[in-house]
């Protein structure tokens, strides 16, 4: 069986595998992604937001326990992001999104509470169309026997969810971001999971709606029907209906943030 690596949770929390996974950041030690796995929440939790000055470095080694050598570098790896500013002799600054952000520094920036404008939030939904479209069809096209028991697997899990009238938000990722695995193309699974990660806030609130996750399990299954059967053209078609009702909803947040509810 293919062992796909599914980033799904923020640093230091437990993937849809029950393994632990963090977010990849290129030549970041365990003690730097550790620190920042503890600097994310801090900002988090204190809502700082785009152009709010953050703690000194003494002030962070201080509260983390850490050397300063070791602030600075996780630091330096979150300015490299563009997650955060250094402004000589004025302190450190939570920075806003910016077009030239790496794909990294957007989810975290998501991660922490710095939502994005209309016009991002409008290309995001379009190019996941894209790439869940483009998606199934490969997987109803290369799907292996293990893929199928992984959706059915998943399935299985929701309808429990549904029953106990929970919430499915994890699962409904976990569905999508196994339909993408079945493609056997992992770089594709890395961007696709990019934009769970970037929603996941969001997800859960469009299913507190109970009337949501029995129309998405329905559609999930048809999907899942379609990629077994090896029907690529039906698992379009499934797909394209599924995304048309999540999509109506993001339009719909987009026109009550204009209206200022």
């Amino acid at each position: 069986m293919r062992s796909a690596q599914i980033w799904y949770y923020q640093f230091g929390r437990t993937n849809l595998r029950g393994r632990q996974r963090v977010i990849s950041i290129p030549a970041i030690g365990e003690e730097r992604s550790g620190l920042i796995g503890r600097l994310l929440p801090f900002i988090a939790h204190h809502r700082l937001n785009a152009g709010d000055r953050l703690p000194s470095e003494r002030e962070l080694a201080e509260r983390f326990s850490v050397g300063r050598g070791a602030v600075r570098e996780a630091l330096a790896v979150l300015e490299t992001l563009r997650i955060i500013e250094r402004r000589p002799n004025s302190g450190i600054y939570l920075r806003s999104v910016e077009r030239q952000s790496s794909i990294e520094a957007i989810v975290l920036q998501a991660e922490l509470g710095i939502p994005l404008t209309e016009a991002e939030v409008r290309e995001v939904v379009e190019l996941r169309r894209i790439l869940e479209m483009q998606a199934v069809r490969l997987a109803a096209e290369r799907r292996k026997p293990e893929d199928i028991q992984r959706l059915d697997e998943i399935l299985d899990r929701t309808d429990g969810v549904i029953a106990a009238r929970g919430n499915p938000a994890d699962e409904d990722a976990a569905f999508h971001l196994a339909m993408v695995e079945a493609t056997g193309n992992h770089v594709f699974l890395r961007v696709v999971n990019a934009f769970y990660l970037m929603s996941r806030s969001r997800r859960r609130a469009y299913f507190a709606d109970g009337n949501r996750a029995p129309l998405s399990q329905r559609q999930h299954r048809a999907m899942r029907n379609a990629v077994a059967a090896g029907d690529p053209d039906a698992a379009e078609a499934a797909m394209g209906g599924h995304l048309r009702g999540v999509e109506s909803y993001w339009m719909e947040l987009l026109e009550r943030r204009a209206r200022g509810n």
